[in-house]
């Protein structure tokens, strides 16, 4: 061998050599995408309800909707048919199956163009995941590299079909079996049948040309599909008679719907960290009752729209595990004017008196009772903010009310006297404690307005506290999702929470007993209204400063409603009270709630039952005319009899006491209401009768007595402030005094000294007030003065 031809095989070796190694290199650069196999990029998540129908699919391309489901959950027709037509050699290459790539070869340079590309399912796969660029002889070549790297990576031959039948095209926006099983089909992959099974394999080889929706590319895919079931009978994948019957086999081609129902929870339960690994989500609600509820707000929204109402939130529970049946967040999710998309349920709103029962709640703890008598009276609260004068929604004061009717006809007088009593602290640790944690503020900041609603809070929050009374004080978070299918075949159960107790069964049960009251409501809201709904129901309504929002909260024994009705931009409405705004939109939502099912509140033990006069809450006597029944706690109930109704003796010459020693032939005994002091000046100015005070002084023996006053209100040591954004005028002291002994015909009242005001009987006046420290004397007119009381109003 000559020097020439020594070089010439020297350069020739060292390039093949060059060349190996190049190819070694290049092939050693080639990888797959990072996070091509993980299933998130390809899986999209099914919000379900209950039941298992669809509310809500989320795809995971924005090319097309894609589920991922394991090998088990797809038919076994289709895996079938998919080799047969694809891959019939499968499961005896690596990756490459060089036999079919010889033969694509063959009959490529035979026909002088590309008629077959002898891909296997692997390549395929790899083609999927890293889509093809540059040559396509470049491209091939990479694809078989990959192919063999990937089985080996995934491990089996199950693992490959797993992806590639999760990741395949079939055509109008679907990626994989279930995918597409359910868009042309509108069944689950598993539920395939052969012939079915058979022309969804043929799509993934051109999934636009053919198209099923396409009538002539249709004919294209029957054709297809023809030559699948035949390499299937060939290959003895189906008996002759199965691929006779797969013939035959008509075809029932359904578009399924893609639905969007209940969209605020949906879009909720999807923000949740477990949904990134979740292929379902089994919710709570269930789906005829969300329809009906839905279709409930939009209807009552259209009613009220000429009353600047434009929106609603509605939530129902189920009281036994605190799972929402149903989640209105808006009455149109895709209205943009109107916020549609804003959560009602999740939005921070002043809820109104719906708070009141949670004072109460503690007063029954205190040792009041439902008949324990409060004073609907003119009150005044001395605050950090200057003196309050809290008002009724009536804006009149009903004098002594019990504490059930209070409640049940929303007084706000009592129920701020009774928040001062349990202490506004304790209201709102116990509200905290009732899952209420949008009240984050401290107790001075809302003052003893928070019994009348005064902080933000949501309808969750509320509903889930109302649901906690219906179940005898025991407070449950609400619960949205069931369970959560996960993307590698796992059910996951969220742990049910555990009840917390935050009231006595007993106290729940007087609440609840107070609230399903109609005879409670009627001095407010008077007879048949829509929060009467034919079976036992606690409710209370809620109206925010304004009228901006308004809400009514209630349940039975199985289920707690909460409907708020208001604008997300705050806009006042026109006279919407509970009872024409959220009422009916909350009886409609509680009725359909509670179809099929008998409730009742069952008393727990420790509850009796009294016989009480109306008026006083005490015992029934003879001259309380019609009683009424009342609930106690066992070691509450009244032991005194009604001391209010009395037969008085009157000296019927002059209409005054008759005392012992007047004879009896001018002596009447009739029966009178003898309120309390502090009642005294209501009932006057109310026209009720009152008994006299003095004795008759033609009965000699009291000829004698000598008339006395003294002051009532206010007292040694009061202290006032003088509201700087109210106007001076309006700003006054009640003086009340009583006399005894002789009737008196008025009172003079004298402030440091100066005469100002004569009242006659009740012997009641305003003074207007001034800073400073003052002297107040009540006089009579034949001299007889009242000890003084000093006062301070800064």
């Amino acid at each position: 061998m000559n020097a020439r031809r020594l070089r010439i095989l020297c350069a020739s070796t060292a390039l093949a050599v060059l060349a190996a190694l190049g190819s070694l290199l290049w092939a050693a650069s080639l990888e797959l995408p990072a996070g091509a196999l993980d299933p998130r990029g390809v899986a999209g998540v099914r919000v379900e309800a209950a039941d298992g129908s669809l509310l809500r699919e989320v795809l995971a391309r924005e090319d097309g909707r894609a589920r991922w489901v394991p090998l088990g959950r797809i038919s076994g027709w289709l895996i079938q048919a998919t080799l047969a037509g694809e891959d019939r050699r499968f499961l005896e290459h690596r990756g490459v199956d060089w036999l079919a790539v010889a033969r694509a070869a063959a009959l490529n340079a035979w026909h002088g163009r590309v008629v077959s590309g002898g891909s296997t399912l692997t390549m395929q796969l790899v083609r999927l995941l890293r889509p093809r660029s540059g040559a396509r002889v470049r491209a091939k070549l990479e694809e078989m590299v990959l192919a063999g790297r990937l089985e080996r990576r995934l491990g089996s031959k199950r693992a490959v079909l797993l992806h590639y039948l999760n990741r395949a095209p079939y055509g109008n926006g679907t990626f994989g079996a279930e995918a597409a099983a359910r868009r042309y089909f509108n069944k689950p992959a598993s539920e395939l049948s052969l012939a079915e099974a058979s022309l969804l394999a043929a799509l993934p080889r051109s999934p636009t040309g053919y198209n099923p929706f396409h009538p002539r590319r249709r004919r294209r895919l029957l054709r297809r599909q023809r030559h699948i079931l035949a390499l299937m009978a060939a290959q003895g994948r189906i008996t002759a008679d199965q691929h006779r019957r797969a013939l035959a086999e008509p075809i029932a081609w359904e578009s399924a719907a893609r639905p969007f129902r209940a969209p605020h929870l949906t879009r909720r339960v999807l923000a949740h960290p477990l949904a990134r690994r979740a292929a379902r989500i089994v919710t709570t609600i269930d789906p005829a009752l969300q329809k009906t509820v839905e279709e409930a707000a939009r209807q009552k929204i259209e009613r009220l729209s000429r009353q600047g109402v434009k929106n609603a939130a509605v939530l129902v529970v189920e009281n036994a595990t605190g799972e929402v049946l149903a989640y209105v967040g808006s009455v149109d999710f895709f209205d943009e004017r109107d916020a549609g998309q804003v959560d009602g349920t999740l939005a921070l709103r002043q809820p109104g008196s719906t708070m009141k029962p949670f004072t109460y709640a503690l007063a029954l703890e205190q040792g009041q009772t439902p008949a324990t008598i409060l004073a609907d009276l003119p009150a005044h609260f001395a605050t950090r903010q200057g003196d309050y004068h809290p008002r009724n929604y009536d804006d009149t004061f009903h004098g002594p009310v019990r504490l059930r009717v209070a409640l049940g006809s929303s007084f706000n007088v009592p129920a701020v006297r009774t928040a001062e009593a349990v202490g506004v602290d304790r209201l709102l640790s116990r509200l905290r404690a009732l899952g209420v944690g949008s009240l984050s503020l401290s107790a001075s900041h809302y003052g003893l307005g928070l019994t009348l609603g005064n902080g933000e809070v949501t309808l969750q929050e509320l509903t889930a506290a109302y649901a906690a009374l219906a179940r005898g004080g025991r407070y449950l978070p609400l619960r949205l999702v069931r369970r959560i299918h996960t993307l590698d075949g796992r059910v996951l159960e969220p742990r049910p929470p555990r009840a917390r107790r935050v009231f006595g069964r007993r106290v729940a049960h007087l609440v609840t007993h107070m609230l399903a009251d109609p005879a409670a409501r009627l001095p407010a809201f008077g007879r048949d209204t829509v929060l009467d709904v034919g079976f036992p129901a606690a409710v209370k309504t809620g109206t925010s400063k304004d009228f901006r929002d308004n809400w009514t909260v209630g349940y039975s024994e199985q289920v707690t409603v909460g409907v708020w009705v208001g604008n997300f931009a705050g806009d006042s409405m026109q006279n919407v009270s509970g009872i024409t705004g959220a009422g009916p939109l909350w009886a409609e939502a509680i009725i359909a709630a509670q179809a099929g099912r008998e409730s009742r509140f069952h008393p727990p033990p420790g509850v009796v039952r009294r016989s009480i006069c109306p008026l006083s809450g005490q015992l029934a006597g003879p001259g309380c005319g019609a009683a009424t029944e009342e609930l106690f706690i066992a070691g509450t109930e009244p032991r005194a009899v009604c001391a209010w109704h009395r037969e008085v003796a009157i000296d019927t010459r002059n209409g005054l006491l008759a005392p012992p020693a007047c004879p009896p032939a001018h002596v009447e005994r009739r029966p009178m209401t003898v309120y309390p002091p502090r009642f005294r000046r209501w009932a006057h100015s109310r026209g009720h009768p009152a008994p006299p005070t003095a004795s008759s002084p033609l009965c000699a023996p009291d000829a004698t007595r000598v008339a006395r006053v003294r002051i009532r209100f206010p007292q040694k040591g009061d202290r006032y402030f003088v509201d700087p954004d109210l106007r001076r005028a309006y700003q006054r002291i009640p003086l009340e005094a009583t006399v005894h002994g002789r009737a008196a015909p008025e009172v003079r009242w004298r402030v440091n000294g100066r005469l100002v005001a004569r009242a006659p009987y009740p012997y009641s006046a305003r003074w207007p007030i001034t800073r400073g420290r003052h002297t107040i004397v009540a006089e009579l007119p034949g001299g007889a003065r009242s000890p003084a009381v000093t006062v301070t109003v800064r």
